[in-house]
């Protein structure tokens, strides 16, 4: 079983298009903050990636958590499977109205893929989990790769990301 689920995970990463990380990349550098919102599961990886952000020394917020208003030069980076849930696109359509740049990451054509600036769609694979698992999974593991990519183009060291790093422990 274990390395049925592996072997999906790592059948969807190795088809994910490489130009998706320069494509993020480019837009985070020209932004002032960014915003990361899903739900359910996907919002749990949303928040992770919020998270890391924070430790590259990027200013980002998981939307529905204490957080500024969004504006025009900011991003919002939506992750969502299925795209289609109104509780999901409100937010969405307000940061969209303040002329914020929306990426979304999904798994294809849905609501969200629509009122979307760039559009990341995960090749999915059939697969033997339950609900959305591999799209949150891989979105997890596709999002790390990011911000490893990103720390490596901006030179940012471990040292300054762990600086960055919560310090109540």
């Amino acid at each position: 079983m274990k390395s049925k689920i592996t072997d999906e995970i790592l059948q969807v990463i190795n088809r994910i298009p490489e130009t998706y990380f320069n494509q993020i990349y480019s837009d985070l550098k020209k932004c002032s903050r960014i915003f990361v919102w899903g739900l359910g599961r996907s919002g749990l990886v949303a928040r992770a990636f919020a998270m890391r952000l924070r430790h590259l020394g990027r200013e980002s917020y998981f939307v529905g958590e204490i957080c500024p208003a969004i504006s025009k030069n900011d991003v919002l980076i939506v992750i969502s499977k299925t795209g289609n849930k109104s509780m999901l696109l409100s937010p969405i359509e307000s940061a969209k109205k303040s002329g914020a740049k929306i990426i979304s990451i999904t798994s294809g054509k849905n609501k969200l893929a629509k009122i979307s600036d760039k559009l990341l769609v995960l090749p999915l694979c059939d697969s033997i989990q339950f609900g959305g698992s591999l799209f949150e999974q891989t979105t997890l593991i596709f999002l790390d790769e990011f911000v490893e990519f990103y720390r490596r183009k901006e030179k940012i060291p471990f040292e300054q990301m762990q600086k960055n790093h919560v310090d109540w422990e």
